[in-house]
């Protein structure tokens, strides 16, 4: 099964503290929320695609290792996710309207791609 991981937190850098995340007044309800949706949405499609809450606190690098296959970012990280030699092509930066109102599509959307990409690969 293929990984997603949902960034909720900036990386951890000099001056910024993970305890002031993008997702503060958000909240950690919300990114659950937002990840059931887009795992209810993969399930009914059957897809073989896992997705969780980051656990690493932004460390790229143990992402990396994971081998994690697409990361989502919550609204307001486009420029806080340090994203090292991560394929950016396997990234997803919500809007705040889409992760307010749960919309499943960007991640969707990529998941296709990334899917079409693999097939043609193959």
């Amino acid at each position: 099964m293929k990984s997603i991981v949902f960034i909720d937190i900036p990386s951890p850098t000099l001056f910024r503290s993970p305890i002031f995340g993008a997702n503060g007044a958000l909240g950690y309800f919300r990114a659950e929320k937002y990840i059931a949706a887009v795992q209810s949405a993969i399930s009914k499609r059957q897809l073989h695609w896992s997705f969780t809450l980051d656990t690493s606190e932004s460390n790229i690098d143990t992402l990396i290792a994971n081998d994690v296959q697409l990361l989502v970012c919550a609204p307001g990280l486009r420029f806080m996710f340090y994203r090292k030699d991560f394929d950016k092509r396997r990234m997803v930066f919500l809007t705040t309207m889409e992760y307010l109102n749960n919309d499943v599509r960007p991640v969707m959307r990529k998941l296709r791609e990334l899917d079409d990409g693999h097939q043609k690969g193959s």
